[in-house]
């Protein structure tokens, strides 16, 4: 009797429902550029699949969301040899720029120029190079993004980072209403190289790795509280080695600037001492996202992080202000725990011919203060850690903005943020054309 259960368990566990009819033949039409396996394997349907009515909207949005497609079609019909045909109609969008840059933030004003190429090779691969010199941070970026490792679920990429930035410190606060001043002012040098390598085991669930190493060395330190007073370099020189692990559950969408659903991700990087890191440290991180659709056009978007580190060296203390706290100035707070929670609301003001612009409000919030000390850091004399003054580093803002996308493109083109701190009682204006993301 057991054994005849347990048969019928197994031909149930295999057997097609009913209502699923399999998928016989896949016809991709309008790609120019994207190469049909790019597109199947975007939209994650084959054959020999099972197929239902309610799929279309489901492949509609995985095309749509990739970036790739300014129009997306999906029907299905009756194959003359049985089972279902289904029709992939895609029109590309133009999927690289060439194109200069220009930013004028708080102590950070400068330019640069970019190439961004969004489906290499029409095989979904992403690939940027960007170099720009400013007052603040003068850099170059080169990222090579592989989404499928010969048509299987592992991906990969390749990444380095040239800085070279002035780092302004800033007084910690000693209270809510606070806005702390300018206390040190170093010339940073970061020379990074990385390689990632991950595994998709369903839709949006990733597990990946990262090995980073970087050497970082210091430079024109100066006392800006009292110039007359030497002051040392805020930390060490030396080889900055890390291994990163990442687990993602991302399961969101978009299409035209509007994003929904969620994305969720565990984070956890140390220092390896064995590959000869100089640094001895590790973080653990928490981000949340969710967004939602409102009045079909409209857009929220909730975002909170959760960062914890443990001995940080200078050049990895979590920092707060500019772009990420708008209202504040680059980096005016700083420490190894942060809390960060941001939301926008997103909203269309008219499209012309394609080109569209997007206003925005936000509200910007966080917690940044230290509750170890490191033995690679030199602290300022002031640096307070945390000792119970809850709201010290507790900080908030509020603001509009407006963002400029092209259809025909990937690359937003144009962002402007107007950001009032409420503790500061003063605003930040946040300016980026060019490739704004």
């Amino acid at each position: 009797m057991i054994r005849v259960v347990l048969a019928l368990l197994v031909v149930a566990a295999f057997a097609r429902p009913a209502s699923a009819e399999e998928i016989t033949d896949i016809v991709v039409d309008g790609n120019t550029k994207t190469t049909s396996d790019t597109v199947q394997l975007i939209a994650r349907i084959d054959t020999g699949d099972d197929w239902k009515p309610e799929l279309v909207d489901l492949v509609k949005q995985r095309l749509r969301s990739s970036g790739l497609f300014s129009e997306v079609e999906v029907f299905y019909e009756t194959a003359p040899t049985g089972g279902i045909r289904v029709h992939l109609n895609v029109k590309d969008k133009h999927s690289w720029v060439i194109a200069p840059a220009f930013y004028n933030q708080p102590t950070n004003t400068g330019g640069g120029i970019g190439y961004g190429e969004n489906n290499l090779f029409g095989e979904n691969q992403k690939l940027l190079l960007y170099g720009q010199i400013a007052t603040g941070d003068s850099f170059f970026v080169g990222a090579w993004v592989i989404p499928n490792i010969a048509d299987t679920r592992f991906y990969a990429q390749l990444d380095t980072y040239l800085d070279s930035s002035r780092v302004i410190e800033y007084a910690s606060s000693t209270g809510w209403f606070d806005n702390p001043g300018s206390v040190r002012q170093s010339r940073m040098n970061y020379l990074d190289a990385g390689v990632k390598l991950g595994y998709e085991f369903f839709r949006g669930i990733k597990l990946d790795t990262r090995l980073r190493a970087a050497h970082v060395s210091y430079s024109d330190v100066k006392n800006l509280a009292d110039p007359s007073t030497p002051i040392v370099a805020p930390g060490k020189a030396g080889a900055d080695i890390s291994n990163e692990w990442m687990f993602t559950i991302d399961r969101r969408a978009n299409w035209e600037g509007v994003y929904t659903g969620y994305r969720y991700v565990l984070d956890y990087e140390y220092a390896v001492k064995q590959l000869g890191s100089d640094f001895d440290y590790h973080r653990e991180a928490l981000s949340l996202y969710k967004g939602w659709q409102v009045l079909e056009h409209h857009n929220l978007v909730l975002k909170g992080n959760l960062n914890i580190g443990h001995h940080l060296p200078f050049q990895q203390e979590l920092t707060t202000g500019g772009t990420s706290m708008r209202g504040w100035l680059n980096n005016q707070f700083r420490g190894d725990f942060q809390a960060l929670a941001n939301l926008e609301y997103s909203f269309p003001l008219f499209t012309i011919y394609g080109l569209s612009v997007r206003g925005m409000g936000f509200w910007d919030s966080a917690y940044t203060t230290f509750i170890t000390t490191s033995p690679d850091r030199n602290y300022l004399p002031n640096y307070q850690f945390d000792d119970g003054r809850l709201g010290a580093g507790f900080k908030n803002s509020v603001g509009v903005g407006t963002r400029l996308l092209m259809r025909q493109i990937v690359i937003p083109l144009l962002g402007v943020d107007v950001g009032y701190g409420l503790e500061a009682h003063d605003y930040q204006v946040y300016l980026a054309i060019g490739l704004t993301d």
